[in-house]
């Protein structure tokens, strides 16, 4: 009996021991590896801009396909530490991870394959998504899921860390030279109802002029993100507090809900309705111009450009009493 206790310790044993090796040997490993480094001559072209220079290497056998849209930034994350802490994102970063998760058609029509040892460069500005302008050091890291549409069964790949050091500002002039793209789409503005005055709705159409998709996160209830510049005669039209309010949200990222991924392609328009009437004071009997504005990208200011759409014009005509409406004045009499 004591034989086949032992036996049967053994055999457990044994059978443990057989899983754990198993489990060690079938631990995934990842297909690439990461490595990142500063731009330097980037950093000195603009001080501002903290930018790294990202490759990906394929290591397995094998073909890795990189099918992201530029929009998605590689599907690379980052760990930003200033002193030590962690820093705080912008709303880039924000809007970046929303993009992501709305984004339902994240391949590209021609994607790139990666052999054994080839190597896919990108860049990645780090300033753009954390808030980098205090001084200090910032160590940064680059993450990614080992098979980002697959995150189930994907584990994280980490790079090597780097140091970006942001010296004390002096009182001397600045030197910020901020990368400025030319407008990716013009802007049309026009009122819902021709007729109707002072117009309540207002349409803005953008016409993509680049040659490439828009793709953007679009959240309905911030109205395409414009903005508009109100004048009475001459004068400009302070924003309600419901315009007020929504700035506000736009800044914190913070859709209330209904977001839809935006495609415009190249020669494309997309139409969004705005209710101009619920924004401002345009009651007033007054002659009253309006045009819209928008940032090429919203959440990166550093690398937005303002578009400004065509103009808008309508009068607000002075209710006349009654009694001296010029028409009522040339009706005839009506005989007794």
């Amino acid at each position: 009996m004591k034989r086949l206790v032992m036996y049967l310790v053994v055999l457990l044993f044994a059978l443990q021991t057989g899983a754990i090796a198993t489990q060690e040997r079938e631990e995934p490993k990842p297909t690439f590896k990461l490595s990142i480094e500063v731009d330097e001559s980037r950093t000195r072209w603009n001080p501002d801009l903290h930018r790294l220079v990202v490759r990906f290497t394929r290591v397995s056998m094998g073909i890795e396909v990189q099918r992201f849209h530029d929009e998605a930034e590689g599907m690379y994350n980052m760990i930003v530490l200033h002193d030590g802490v962690l820093a705080k994102e912008t709303p880039a970063m924000r809007a970046l991870r929303n993009f992501r998760k709305r984004d339902g058609n994240p391949t590209i029509r021609f994607p790139q394959l990666l052999k054994t040892g080839e190597i896919w460069i990108t860049t990645l500005d780090v300033s753009d998504y954390y808030e980098m302008t205090h001084p200090g050091t910032y160590q940064v890291t680059v993450t990614r899921a080992s098979d980002p549409g697959n995150p189930t069964y994907s584990f994280l790949v980490r790079s090597n860390t780097v140091a970006f050091v942001v010296p004390q500002k002096t009182d001397g002039p600045s030197v910020q030279r901020a990368e400025k793209p030319k407008p990716r789409f013009g802007l049309t503005i026009s009122p819902e109802d021709p007729d109707e005055v002072p117009p309540a709705w207002i349409l803005a159409d953008m016409q993509n002029e680049s040659q490439r998709e828009i793709r953007e996160l679009k959240c309905w209830p911030f109205y395409g993100m414009y903005s508009f510049v109100v004048r009475r005669d001459g004068e400009l039209v302070d924003e309600s507090d419901a315009m007020r309010t929504l700035q506000a949200a736009r800044e914190r990222v913070d859709c209330p809900g209904n977001e839809t991924l935006l495609e415009i392609a190249p020669g494309g328009t997309c139409e969004d309705r705005i209710p101009l009437g619920a924004y401002f004071d345009i009651d007033k009997p007054d002659s009253y111009t309006v045009y819209a504005t928008r940032e090429t990208y919203p959440w990166i200011p550093a690398k937005s450009v303002v578009v400004e759409s065509s103009t808008v014009s309508f009068v607000v005509p002075q209710l006349l009493p009654v009694d001296k409406n010029p028409q009522s004045e040339a009706l005839p009499s009506t005989p007794q």
